[in-house]
């Protein structure tokens, strides 16, 4: 498909818009060829106005404060996804919560223009809490433990999986709960899989007390 830009032909068009194709682009300038009369020009491409909107970084249990620069007319949704790049480090982070600045509610969509604080958690690197139970001769025991992955490590129920030295066998995934509130999934059948940015909590055995999966 062919890309095409609306414009205004200084030849044969100056008052309608006529969908001109696109012969070449530079960060601000597009050269455009009439559909009409084979005119080739160049059409200047008006910078986005970026403004410094408020975000709250929270990775683990600790939580960072800083500012980005977004065009004044981006859109902003709950559940993107994007990069924070701060003096501390660089986060890959997605949007928990929008604060408006027009209502000062909470809001599922808005503009950056419109936007009073950005609440965000990072994705790039998370942890995951499992709880591995144990058949001992004498009673039922548990753990629970937690391990940092990255946040596209994905788990699978069904699988060994081996983290810091320590081996368990996944039976259940307890998903986070989406942010329309809707119920929460509960993974329990074999094959089925989740990354570890999307889990709150994996329910384990030990592997040699494991008879589920065999």
């Amino acid at each position: 498909m062919t890309n095409t830009h609306s414009n205004r032909c200084p030849i044969c068009s100056p008052i309608m818009e006529l969908d001109h194709t696109i012969l070449h682009t530079t960060k601000d300038t597009l050269t455009l060829q009439c559909p009409n009369c084979n005119y080739v020009h160049k059409n200047h491409i008006p910078s986005p106005k970026l403004i410094n909107c408020n975000v709250i970084v929270s990775q683990h249990e600790d939580s960072l404060s800083t500012t980005i620069p977004l065009s004044q007319d981006t859109i902003l949704q709950l559940g993107d996804e994007f990069i924070v790049d701060t003096e501390e480090a660089i986060f890959v982070v997605t949007i928990t919560s929008l604060e408006s600045l027009s209502s000062a509610k909470r809001v599922a969509k808005t503009t950056a223009q419109n936007v009073k604080t950005i609440w965000t958690r990072a994705i790039d690197n998370v942890y995951v809490n499992v709880t591995i139970h144990s058949l001992g001769s004498e009673r039922h025991q548990s753990r629970s433990m937690k391990f940092g992955v990255p946040g596209d490590y994905l788990f699978e129920i069904g699988k060994i999986t081996t983290l810091d030295n320590s081996s368990f066998l996944i039976e259940g995934i307890h998903l986070r709960q989406d942010l329309q509130n809707n119920p929460v999934p509960k993974l329990k059948n074999r094959g089925e899989a989740a990354l570890a940015k999307d889990i709150k909590r994996i329910y384990a055995s030990e592997p040699k007390y494991s008879i589920s999966y065999r």
